[in-house]
């Protein structure tokens, strides 16, 4: 065991050889840091065939870490430490048992929305399925006992067109107008509309390209990794010209913000809360302009692969889960139909 200098890194990283595999850990900052890491390392090996929960997880943190976005590691670095290493880090993984994880769902009924609850009981399977793979145990303790049962009624609001016009009726800075405009009526989540730069608008096409979201770790691609074309009506291009006119931009500055910055999510909050609540509209998030704009084509009786092409969700299922209850056509409205359908025939002189 020994800690050592990156020269050409300016960090400390240590070198340990376990079970005949040598194992390092890079980029700490002082020659303590390291050392405190390599302590801790060991205290989850120290029964190499039943390693400790937490030597395990945060083995499965830096496999995840390699292989997702900053955003999905963030989420499973806040599960993973604040859920279920202070429940399970020391215990042995070969310990755990199925009790241990109906006890753990206990704990978190009531705690937690059911969703939050589903999510963080998947990172738990994860976790020992990721122990399966690496042969430290044979056995899924999560797996047995199942996740959370039952679905939570999500509540979605949205504004009608009525609506949305009365709030925007109220909006007196014109890049807000521009950006609560492009979100009602592209579908665009906020974190994409962020990310546009001016080399996404194609104002002689009237076409915007979503290839990218802004987060608080940066610029990343989007939710799905997908790009896609979006036609935008004329009117909101027409807008987006204005805009570009009072700052001769670059093609590559954003186009709601300054330069590479785009507008604070802080300052973008207050704002939109301000106006909703000067315009005396139901309450909403700037989220749920997205919803408004789903709400808005299904209404116009738009067919769900264009709702879900301009929504960019990767298939149309998805799509149908979230917006299904949107869909005017329920069954009791079909049969009306093919009543009035009916009536409206000739063969109605068939009845006896």
């Amino acid at each position: 065991m020994a800690v050592y200098k990156d020269e050409k890194r300016g960090t400390y990283f240590f070198a340990i050889r376990v079970n005949g595999k040598q194992i390092k850990r890079r980029g700490f900052k002082t020659s303590r840091a390291a050392k405190m890491a390599e302590a801790e390392f060991m205290l989850g090996v120290d029964d190499s065939d039943n390693p400790s929960f937490k030597y395990v997880a945060n083995e499965y943190k830096s496999w995840y870490k390699k292989r997702r976005k900053p955003m999905s590691i963030k989420k499973m670095e806040g599960i993973v430490d604040n859920y279920l290493l202070p429940t399970f880090g020391k215990k042995n993984i070969n310990d755990i048992k199925n009790r241990d994880v109906i006890k753990f769902h206990d704990s978190l009924i009531g705690v937690n929305s059911l969703a939050t609850n589903k999510t963080i009981h998947v990172f738990l399977s994860a976790v020992f399925n990721f122990a399966i793979k690496n042969e430290y145990t044979i056995k899924n303790p999560a797996n047995a006992v199942g996740n959370f049962e039952g679905n939570e009624n999500k509540q979605m609001d949205y504004w009608a067109l009525d609506e949305f016009k009365t709030f925007m009726n109220v909006v007196d800075e014109f890049v807000y107008y521009v950006l609560f405009m492009v979100l009602y009526y592209s579908g665009m989540r906020k974190g994409e509309a962020l990310a546009l730069t001016w080399s996404d608008v194609d104002m002689e096409n009237n076409i915007i390209n979503i290839s990218k979201t802004h987060t608080k770790s940066g610029v990343n691609s989007t939710k799905t990794g997908a790009t896609r074309n979006v036609i935008m009506p004329y009117f909101v291009i027409r807008l987006l010209t204005q805009l570009k006119a009072q700052n001769d931009p670059k093609m590559n500055y954003v186009v709601f913000g300054e330069f590479y910055n785009p507008l604070g999510e802080t300052t973008l909050s207050k704002r939109f809360n301000k106006w909703i609540k000067k315009s005396g509209v139901k309450k909403i998030r700037i989220h749920d302009l997205r919803h408004s704009h789903a709400s808005y084509l299904i209404n116009k009786g738009t067919v769900i692969t264009v709702v879900s092409h301009r929504l960019g969700h990767s298939n149309t299922s998805t799509t149908w889960d979230v917006y299904s209850h949107l869909y005017p056509s329920t069954e009791k409205e079909a049969i009306s139909d093919m009543e009035n359908d009916f009536k409206k025939a000739d063969i109605i002189k068939l009845l006896p």
